[in-house]
């Protein structure tokens, strides 16, 4: 699978088969990661990859009780180790960053026949507590990694017009 396909066949999976990821695999994806630039290359995060099924019902509890959470072979914690550190913009890398590194987990994935799904609802404290992260670091993300009940495939995706989206050289509301 190239790039474009990747790209264009990736969606959010609420629903996996119930199918281990091997490890070789798993490697193979935190590799693309680790793979990813970061500001000043600092790479200030860590990458937790929950396979134990209890430890996955503790965070489904703690990411809004969804279902498809706990039914994924694997959730991935992004967490950013420097969580105070800002680019001269003003943004906070480690959310810069780990989107990323993230999205190279997205379609690594998507070429591997993998789903994944980005979970912003989850308590911040109590899956630091779950995976045992410090309390001076952040998870920035949870997602869940699995293969998809229903297989990846290229499709439209409803997206707004170039025109309402891009602009050169000036800013515009409107277009």
């Amino acid at each position: 699978m190239n790039v474009e396909d990747a790209i264009r066949s990736r969606r959010a999976i609420r629903s996996y088969k119930d199918k281990e990821i091997s490890e070789g695999k798993l490697e193979e994806i935190i590799d693309a990661v680790r793979m990813a630039p970061s500001a000043s290359n600092k790479q200030d995060w860590r990458f937790v990859f929950v396979t134990e099924g209890e430890k996955k019902e503790k965070l489904f509890e703690k990411a809004n009780v969804q279902d498809f959470v706990k039914d994924a072979p694997v959730i991935v914690a992004g967490v950013t180790t420097d969580p105070e550190v800002e680019m001269t913009c003003g943004v906070p890398a480690g959310v810069v960053d780990l989107s990323i590194a993230l999205d190279h987990l997205t379609l690594k994935a998507a070429e591997e026949g993998l789903g994944t799904c980005w979970i912003a609802t989850f308590d911040q404290e109590k899956t630091k507590e779950v995976l045992e992260i410090p309390n001076e670091y952040r998870v920035i993300e949870i997602m869940t990694l699995g293969y998809p009940a229903e297989p990846l495939k290229r499709e439209d995706k409803d997206r707004k017009e170039l025109e309402k989206i891009m602009f050169y050289n000036n800013f515009s509301e409107s277009k």
